[in-house]
């Protein structure tokens, strides 16, 4: 792991990896598909205050990775209209679902060359890379946001052994307000 101070911005030989799980997603209409299911109101609440959260640290995303689920999707849009710019999205069939392997996968081909790059998904996925990167247990509940610090000049870089360090992270119930 390594060690800088938060100094919120991404140098040429460092970037900056937001991993976010979707914010909570209505369950009410059994006959939607997994895929389809929309926020409920507890998720349209969060989605929000998560957005003004990294706001509010310096993190706003330059790109984001976002699955094509309905639920990730409003997750983005409420989360837009909270920062003043819109980062580049690419919408993702292939984080629907995946796996640990399959998010740095997908960060490696389309994060590109952006300094700050936002990973919206689900679980268990985005818990395994959380934890994977982290080196600890991170449990990602719906909305939470998980920060990294990494040692790397380009994403097609990444790999499990780069330097890294969780810079932050926070959940929805751990805002104040909540």
């Amino acid at each position: 792991m390594i060690q800088t101070p938060n100094d919120e911005s991404a140098s040429p030989d460092h970037l900056g990896l937001i991993l976010m799980r979707h914010a909570k997603s209505d369950w009410s209409d059994g006959s939607a598909a997994d895929h389809d299911r929309t926020l409920n109101q507890r998720g349209r609440r969060d989605a929000p205050r998560m957005a003004a959260w990294l706001q509010s640290i310096n993190r706003i995303p330059d790109r984001v990775l976002c699955s094509s689920a309905t639920r990730t999707r409003e997750t983005l849009a409420l989360m837009q209209e909270v920062w003043p710019d819109s980062p580049t999205v690419i919408y993702s069939e292939e984080l629907y679902g995946a796996s640990e392997d399959e998010i740095f996968s997908v960060i490696r081909s389309d994060g590109l060359d952006a300094p700050l790059l936002m990973v919206l998904a689900h679980n268990p996925g985005i818990s395994y890379a959380a934890t994977g990167l982290a080196n600890e247990t991170i449990e990602m509940p719906t909305a939470a946001v998980a920060v990294f610090d990494l040692a790397i000049d380009n994403w097609a870089s990444l790999h499990s052994d780069c330097q890294r360090a969780l810079a932050h992270f926070m959940r929805p119930k751990a805002l104040p307000d909540s």
